[in-house]
């Protein structure tokens, strides 16, 4: 089942080297980040005077992914996050070694993906708090969720588009609609896909956080990519939930517990989710006027700077939010090349 799920996405989570535009993410951080073996490159400083111009073949990628289901649901509300905070010592023992051995399982798979566990860590923070409704931070908690951890009834209401039931309950305990399962939220559909096997139905129970990991590692991976370069590290993160917003905090989490900035992960050259519909709803139309023969010279987005979102510029002591709050500081153009995140393999 895991291979046939990393043929369906081969195509789409390739590897790439161009650069990411849009306003900078700002996620509250405050203190240094401790020193790490991972040493990335240090990007170029963007030019606070250069207006946003995002190039419409950046948004390409992401485009080709997000034709394809993802493997969590939207998550409506992305908890506000401050990154001081944010250490490896939060996170609880069983889920850290869940992180850890999935990373070093998947490199004996595919060790050109170089897929870290620290990335893990930053879903499982983000998608259930490292299962944290499950029991994780009870003493002797082994690894399964009690009470179930399960995502909100995906019946097209609150905003969450409507997945029909595709599991008979088995796994999210709902005949009519879909709800997303266990630590790492995986659809029960796309967890068929890339689950290990085990009792249910065939697969691995989804609540268990070893298995899930393992999983998610796996999808990450899919097609091959080297998620030790800033592209395909996002694109991966965005295959799995189609969000900009939601892999900027992903990152930025994650950036934490690798013991480094978030912009070394290129967060500050990703954009906002808002900017980017519209950059999307551009290319699609400079799409079809390629394929209609239509000759209009290079289509590029109107400018847009950080100051058209709602969400309000962070500051050192933020009001709660749902969501990181971008940076009013624009992003050059043209966009510098993306240097690898690691040093070495």
């Amino acid at each position: 089942m895991r291979l046939d799920g990393r043929r369906r996405l081969a195509a789409l989570v390739s590897a790439g080297t161009l650069g990411l535009g849009g306003a900078a993410a700002a996620v509250v951080l405050s203190g240094s980040s401790a020193s790490s073996a991972v040493r990335p490159a240090a990007s170029p400083s963007p030019s606070a005077s250069t207006p946003l111009q995002p190039s419409m073949a950046e948004f390409d990628d992401f485009l080709a992914v997000q034709k394809k289901q993802a493997a969590s649901a939207p998550i409506h509300k992305l908890p506000h996050v401050r990154l001081a905070t944010v250490s490896v010592a939060g996170i609880p023992p069983v889920p850290l070694t869940a992180y850890r051995h999935a990373a070093h399982a998947e490199a004996a798979l595919q060790p050109s993906c170089h897929v870290p566990w620290w990335l893990l860590a930053g879903i499982g923070f983000v998608e259930s708090g490292h299962a944290h409704s499950g029991g994780s931070t009870h003493a002797g908690w082994r690894g399964v969720a009690r009470p179930p951890i399960l995502g909100p009834v995906l019946d097209g209401s609150h905003g969450f588009k409507a997945i029909r039931d595709t599991d008979n309950g088995v796994l999210d305990g709902d005949r009519r609609w879909d709800r997303a399962v266990g630590p790492m939220q995986f659809l029960p559909s796309t967890w068929r896909s890339w689950a290990p096997p085990g009792r249910f139905d065939g697969h691995a129970n989804p609540q268990n956080i070893f298995a899930a990991a393992k999983a998610t590692a796996g999808y990450l991976c899919a097609g091959g990519s080297d998620l030790s370069q800033r592209h395909p590290l996002a694109l991966a993160v965005y295959s799995y939930n189609h969000s900009f917003n939601y892999v900027r905090l992903v990152l930025s989490v994650g950036a934490r517990y690798a013991g480094m900035s978030p912009d070394q992960l290129g967060v500050n050259l990703l954009p906002k989710d808002q900017p980017a519909k519209q950059h999307k709803k551009h290319a699609k139309k400079a799409h079809r006027h390629r394929h209609h023969g239509t000759t209009r010279g290079s289509h590029r987005a109107a400018t847009t700077t950080a100051s058209a979102s709602p969400e309000p510029s962070a500051s050192p002591t933020p009001s709660p939010s749902s969501s990181p709050s971008p940076s009013s500081r624009p992003v050059p153009n043209p966009l510098p090349t993306l240097s690898p995140i690691f040093g070495g393999h």
